[in-house]
Order: C-alpha cells, then sequence, then structure tokens
C-alpha cells in the first residue's frame, strides 16, 4: 500500500491499509472506475505518450484504494470539476505540494486549506490565461468553492483526514475507516448505509426500517437518499 513509512503503521494503518475496490472509490468519489486507476497507476495517452500517476499506485494491495487516497481522488476530483483542469495540471500541483512541504497526503492533510494558495498559484501557472484569484483579495489566491466544501466534511487526527461526512457535519452519515469497513455508515450507529438502502428497495416502509434499527426516520431518509445519491 502506500507509505512504508511510519505513517502506514501502527496507530495509522487504520487508514492507510486498502480498503475500497477502484469501483467503490470511483462511486464515493463520483468519478469512474478508469478515473480512480488512472489516478493511481498512470495511463497511456491517445497519442502513445506514458502519463505518470496522480497519486502513488496501491502497490501490492493491487486493485485497492485506502481512505486517505478516497479523500485525494475526492478532492482531485473536486478540483477538476470546479476549475475544469487538465490531469496533468493537477498532478504538477499536487507533486509541488507534496515536494515542497514535504507532506504525504497533501490533499488529505489538515493544512490544504493553507497550502491553497499555493496549490492554485501551481494551477493557474499552467493555464496563464484564466485567473484563479479571489474577487475580494486580488492579490490573494482561493481555493475552489467544491475543494473548501470537501474540507469541511473531514475530521482530521494527527493532521490527516479520520472522517469524511460526504453530505456535510449536519447530516448523520459518515465514512470512518474504523467501522464497518469504512464504507458509508449512520453516525454513532454503525449501522450501514447500504443495508438501510438494501432493505428500502426490497419495499420496507421508511418507519419499519426506522423502527428496526432504532433510529429516527429522518434519518432513513436521509440515509436513502444518500444511497441513491451515490448509485446515480
Amino acid at each position: 500500500m502506500v507509505a512504508t513509512t511510519a505513517l502506514g503503521n501502527g496507530h495509522n494503518g487504520w487508514r492507510t491499509q486498502p480498503m475500497y475496490t477502484f469501483s467503490e472509490a470511483g462511486h464515493l468519489a463520483h468519478v469512474s472506475a478508469s478515473t480512480v486507476r488512472n489516478w493511481l497507476f498512470g495511463y497511456t495517452s491517445r497519442y502513445g505518450e506514458e502519463v505518470a500517476p496522480l497519486f502513488r499506485s496501491p502497490g501490492e494491495s493491487g486493485a485497492m484504494v485506502s481512505f486517505l487516497q478516497l479523500i485525494e481522488i475526492v478532492i482531485a476530483g473536486n478540483f477538476r470539476k470546479s476549475e475544469r483542469v487538465s490531469f496533468q495540471t493537477v498532478r504538477h500541483a499536487y507533486e509541488n505540494a507534496r515536494t515542497q512541504w514535504n507532506i504525504e497526503y497533501p490533499f488529505a492533510h489538515l493544512r490544504l486549506e493553507a497550502l491553497g494558495g499555493h496549490i492554485v498559484q501551481r494551477l493557474r501557472s499552467e493555464r496563464p490565461g484564466r485567473s484563479l484569484q479571489a474577487l475580494d483579495e486580488p492579490q490573494q489566491w482561493t481555493l475552489p468553492g467544491l475543494v473548501l466544501a470537501t474540507i469541511s466534511q473531514l475530521d482530521y487526527e494527527l493532521d490527516l483526514a479520520a472522517r469524511w461526512y460526504p453530505v456535510g457535519k449536519t447530516l448523520p452519515i459518515v465514512v470512518d475507516p474504523r467501522v464497518s469497513a469504512g464504507i458509508p455508515t449512520v453516525i454513532g450507529r454503525g449501522v450501514t448505509i447500504g443495508v438501510i438502502h438494501k432493505r428500502f428497495k426490497a419495499g420496507q416502509r421508511l418507519d419499519f426500517i426506522a423502527q428496526d434499527f432504532e433510529l429516527e426516520t429522518a434519518t432513513v431518509e436521509e440515509a436513502v437518499r444518500y444511497a441513491e445519491q451515490v448509485a446515480a
């Protein structure tokens, strides 16, 4: 897996160990499984050019992704969606941040927002025809809104992402690599969103599911809504 350093061992193994297939990571990050593969292993362009990976490959784990890699895939996808920059441009910005500040997972790091100006400046230098400067502070650089939104959905431990609330912290859904193998669950209960959705698709009423799991009906509704959003 990524990193044979102290980060990958001991108390950090729970977020660096392989957890998600490419398909699962793609669904959670709203990108294709082939995009996940390309970002981890690189690819050959239609012109025959070998394109280096965005992130380090999973190595011995094969087609599996760690929690930290998942978060970085989410962030990278949001950079591309927000600013319509190329894979290569995001890779250059990522490598610049990782090397210059000696941070192994810059897109999953607590300092991402602070480093955002430097990352976006690199994106800007790759695309001189378009400005990404903040309108209210012309000399400053700002992260794209989708990236800032994702940062607000994260809890950190030891400066690295530890939990992700994919629909925001006001809703009871969390991706925690220490609970239910990192698949989305109801906060504090460990009930997986997939189980709730499967029972709903089988025809069970929301109030029945809620009573069976001792949850609020509104929580079950949010779980079903999220499951269908991810599956779309």
